[in-house]
């Protein structure tokens, strides 16, 4: 009884990941065929500047005064 509980969870993490991959795998198709797909954050023309966030504080602040949208 206790030797077949080690196959047994193997095939069922085995079985999770496989679900999770077809599940992603849609997703990323779904998205890809979407002709107006939400910006990354990471896009440099995205809601957040691309990766500005990484810059030091004085230099992002100098940025987003650059790039501040006008309202």
């Amino acid at each position: 009884m206790t030797g077949a509980i080690v196959p047994f969870l193997s095939m069922l993490t085995l079985l999770g990941v496989a679900l999770f991959a077809l599940v992603s795998k849609a997703r990323v198709e779904e998205r890809r065929h979407d002709p107006n797909p939400p910006k990354s954050t990471l896009a440099k023309d995205g809601p957040q500047g691309g990766v500005a966030f990484l810059l030091p504080l004085a230099e992002r602040q100098a940025w987003l005064r650059r790039n501040r949208p006008v309202h």
